[in-house]
């Protein structure tokens, strides 16, 4: 085996060689020269190939965060609403499920980018709330503009979330030691939400926005989403929000049938059953 690896390695090294090829990542420093349309950090076509890879992997951090969220949400809402009572309601989830999760990802990619180029030229975006443009060149959104004082704005986020977690996991403690419920959920969003707004007007507010302001062939401002970016994460969000769902229809089934029928001895409405003793235990 030692000696297989070595001849493939001595024969991938000549014939590198015999091309004027170098082995190695010396390359990483040389220009790509092409260009790349989205991307978070400044780039070039005269740009190093290894700046080119940093961009791409940014890229797909991007695509990936952004993508977990939406499918995360699409899921949970469609896996309860496919229990819904309502027929229509139901059928409707279960023919999005059955189509998204039977269609190869790569044709619903094509499908999202083919609907996002047929959109209106520049010249006749469609226009939401004059924040938000839609055409054939992607999405065009407000960029944000962060000024001196935003670092304190993020830590009070983080501070926020920690803060959180805490007295969640003592409001469930408690719960478990008296019985007496604790709605820490409001408390939470308090602290994400409300500790951030805060520390944002008394840092003299230090995040503004640029919006796009339509001009004679583009757009002055703003930040421009290319349509492969808003199809790749369309696709990626209902594919794998297709497959959530189902895990959280099966999560929710999987509760004992005597729970449920307890909980309506109790007197809890079906609703209320389920948003506080099936969701919580089948996730």
């Amino acid at each position: 085996l030692a000696l297989f690896v070595a001849f493939v390695i001595a024969n991938t090294l000549a014939n590198l060689e015999a091309r004027g090829l170098d082995a190695g990542f010396a390359f990483l420093g040389d220009p790509a020269f092409f260009d790349i349309n989205q991307r978070l950090i400044e780039y070039t076509s005269t740009s190093s190939f290894g700046r080119a890879l940093i961009v791409g992997l940014l890229n797909t951090i991007l695509v990936s965060a952004l993508g977990i969220i939406a499918a995360t949400v699409i899921g949970f809402v469609a896996g309860v609403l496919r229990l819904s009572d309502n027929w229509v309601v139901s059928r409707m989830v279960t023919v999005y499920v059955e189509i998204t999760r039977n269609v190869p990802v790569l044709l619903q990619i094509i499908f999202w980018w083919g609907v996002l180029t047929g959109l209106p030229k520049v010249r006749d975006s469609l226009s939401i709330g004059d924040v938000l443009f839609l055409n054939n060149r992607g999405v065009r959104i407000p960029a944000p503009i962060l000024e001196s004082g935003f670092g304190l704005l993020f830590v009070s986020f983080l501070i926020g979330v920690v803060a959180a977690f805490l007295v969640a996991r003592w409001a469930r403690r408690r719960q478990e030691a008296t019985g007496q419920a604790f709605h820490s959920f409001w408390v939470g969003l308090g602290l994400i939400v409300g500790l951030p707004l805060i520390v944002y007007f008394l840092t003299g507010q230090p995040v503004s926005w640029n919006v796009p302001v339509p001009g004679r062939f583009n757009f002055a401002g703003g930040f421009n989403i290319t349509p492969e970016l808003v199809a790749l994460w369309f696709a990626l969000s209902t594919y794998t929000g297709a497959f959530i769902s189902e895990i959280v229809r099966s999560g929710i089934r999987s509760v004992s049938k005597g729970q449920t029928e307890a909980a309506f001895s109790l007197g809890l409405r079906p609703n209320l059953t389920m948003r506080k003793i099936i969701i919580p235990q089948a996730l």
